[in-house]
């Protein structure tokens, strides 16, 4: 790995932990340079804000989930294994990193221009894998070939988002994120919408 390449990844890890602690709207590039010791000016070189730094976080975090399941994928011996491994890394995801996906931001009616860009970078990276965990199952006989990948990909992420704000907003004051059994309900319940949507796909 490049000089640059290993400077920016001490960053990132380093306002994960400020993120972590304080939060996002808490955090400030004067904290995070301290946290490294080094000059604001340093870390301005690799980042021209702290949106930007959070947006390289939550990438770096997606693009590592997606990588794992990705793999997995290639050599899964069926639907249901794949789906096995997608919500166990989903859930670790959630239960880890929840303060970064500012789910109370989103249940909001406007979410922020930067909640949206977050979202849309999820979306495009479940389309992705779902579109290839779609053609897998059609290989493996157990998706019907009239589907296609793409488009009931989109189809399912779209369900998936809408489930997660409308569950978020039915639990109303009482929900919790940092509350384990909160993040496993609701993955016990998305495993009974996918179920449903790949019996579906038959």
């Amino acid at each position: 790995m490049a000089e640059q390449d290993q400077k920016r990844e001490v960053i990132l890890e380093a306002a994960l932990k400020r993120f972590k602690r304080f939060g996002l709207a808490k955090t400030t590039m004067d904290e995070i340079a301290r946290d490294l010791e080094i000059s604001k000016g340093s870390l301005y070189y690799y980042f021209s804000d702290k949106d930007r730094i959070y947006v390289a976080v939550v990438e770096r975090i997606v693009n590592d989930c997606f990588t794992d399941i990705s793999t997995f994928l290639q050599t899964a011996g069926s639907v249901q294994e794949v789906m096995d491994r997608y919500l166990s890394v989903k859930e670790r995801i959630l239960l880890d990193y929840h303060f970064l996906f500012g789910i109370n931001l989103w249940v909001s009616d406007k979410p922020s221009s930067l909640m949206r860009q977050i979202g849309e970078m999820v979306h495009q990276s479940e389309i992705r894998f779902i579109s290839s965990w779609l053609k897998k199952g059609i290989e493996l006989g157990e998706v019907a070939e009239v589907h296609d990948p793409s488009h009931t990909a989109d189809l399912l992420v779209q369900v998936l988002f809408g489930f997660w704000i409308n569950w978020c907003k039915w639990q109303a004051g009482d929900f919790d994120l940092q509350d384990a059994n909160n993040i496993k309900e609701f993955m016990s319940r998305e495993r009974k919408v996918l179920t449903i949507f790949f019996n579906g796909l038959r």
